[in-house]
């Protein structure tokens, strides 16, 4: 047991290489303008390769673990590869949108939903000591290879153009996730590091289950809304922000194209920092209270963001949001697996992370409707983010850790 204690170290090396390589399917918009030169395409129309991709990933998370039990970490983790590799390569052969749709969106999407979900399911069951931190770490690991892969697709992208490209990055992710996923093992069941001993206090007892909620189970459960509710909240917000962040900075701090594309730069850093920072702040501070911190100063960065006229104040608003967000997405799998459970945390995570999604198409759309109506005015879409904030943080002062259901527990069929 003490070296299978030394060597779970290794297993968030291998996990957080695979989400570092996973992060190649959130550099897209390096390749929008090029693909719209070269084929003439409108903006709407090529960036829905990019929506049903994001779209993808909740949904094929959920299959992916109920594939897990069946199959094995590993391979379930090398499939996930397989398709993000076979739809890079499909959309580098693009002449139409019908094939960009398919390759980028639906095999490269959804592969990266497969994957996804291994890593983060594998660490946290080897670390229920530690699940905020590891969480944060392999989950951060996906926001600095988005930042690496853009500036190395950009860069091989000068040479070879968009198409090849596209195969490239396909490669590697292929080589890179089979590669982190040869370092992933299985936690034993009901797992223990030695010399570490379960909380015995009242508060964090209640805390975290030790009754394995099967997916069933959960989505019968209030909670399961209620943490739906939460992290949609937080996710509208940010994914607003994430979305619209240039003409934003242009039009409230009246920022040039440059100086908001250092905003957008700002975005990256702070959201990736956010990921490893909140996850160790809640193992220390606790997770809802974490999760509470961050949607109040989200929510008052938000009510804040119109008056925020300078580069720097803007700066320190946007930097907000960001660093909450990506606490958020490294302490919201920890809730999970502390309020349903270890053992099908990779299926039940998945349904919480439909969230997400709710929140990209949400967020940016609701921005987009405020300004059409508002002649080119945010003030509104602030307000509405800053009070469904509000609304989040009620609901988590309120949530309470669900009590064990009376039916048994069953292994989830394979789909």
């Amino acid at each position: 047991m003490a070296e299978t204690n030394q060597n779970r170290w290794m297993i968030v090396l291998g996990g957080s290489l695979m989400n570092f390589c996973i992060g190649v399917v959130y550099i897209w918009s390096i390749f929008l303008k090029p693909l719209q030169e070269m084929f003439g395409w409108s903006t709407s129309e090529a960036s829905l390769a990019y929506t049903i991709s994001l779209g993808m990933l909740p949904v094929m998370m959920i299959v992916g673990g109920y594939l897990t039990p069946k199959l094995g970490i590993r391979k379930v983790a090398i499939l996930g590869s397989a398709m993000m590799f076979i739809g890079f390569f499909i959309a580098s052969k693009s002449s139409s949108l019908a094939m960009l749709y398919i390759g980028y969106g639906f095999f490269a999407g959804g592969g990266a939903g497969v994957a996804y979900g291994i890593p983060l399911s594998t660490v946290l069951k080897w670390f229920p000591d530690k699940r905020g931190m590891v969480a944060g770490l392999v989950i951060g690991s996906l926001g600095f290879g988005s930042f690496f892969f853009s500036k190395l697709g950009y860069n091989i992208m000068l040479s070879y153009g968009p198409l090849t490209t596209l195969a490239i990055m396909g490669v590697i992710v292929f080589i890179g996730v089979a590669l982190g996923a040869l370092l992933l093992k299985a936690a034993p069941d009901g797992y223990v590091p030695p010399g570490w001993t379960p909380p015995t206090s009242a508060t964090a007892k209640a805390a975290t289950n030790t009754y394995n909620f099967t997916p069933n189970e959960m989505l019968r459960t209030p909670q399961y809304y209620m943490l739906f509710a939460i992290y949609s909240g937080i996710m509208v917000s940010s994914l607003m922000i994430i979305g619209h962040a240039s003409p934003i900075a242009q039009k409230v701090a009246g920022l040039t194209p440059l100086q908001a594309s250092t905003i957008v730069g700002l975005l990256g850093i702070f959201n990736s920092a956010g990921r490893i920072l909140w996850g160790a702040i809640s193992d220390k501070l606790g997770r809802i209270r974490s999760v509470v911190c961050m949607l109040l100063a989200t929510a008052i960065a938000m009510f804040l963001m119109n008056s925020l006229t300078s580069f720097w104040g803007f700066a320190i608003g946007v930097s907000v949001v960001a660093i909450c967000f990506g606490g958020s997405t490294s302490v919201i799998p920890a809730i999970t697996t502390d309020s349903f459970g270890a053992k099908y945390v990779g299926i039940n995570y998945g349904f919480v992370l439909l969230a997400y999604s709710a929140g990209a198409i949400i967020g940016p759309m609701m921005a987009s409707k405020v300004l059409e109506m508002t002649s080119g005015d945010y003030s509104t879409a602030f307000i509405i983010s800053g009070a469904l904030c509000v609304v989040s943080m009620v609901l988590a002062l309120l949530y309470k850790t669900p009590k064990p259901p009376v039916t048994q527990e069953y292994e989830p069929k394979t789909v």
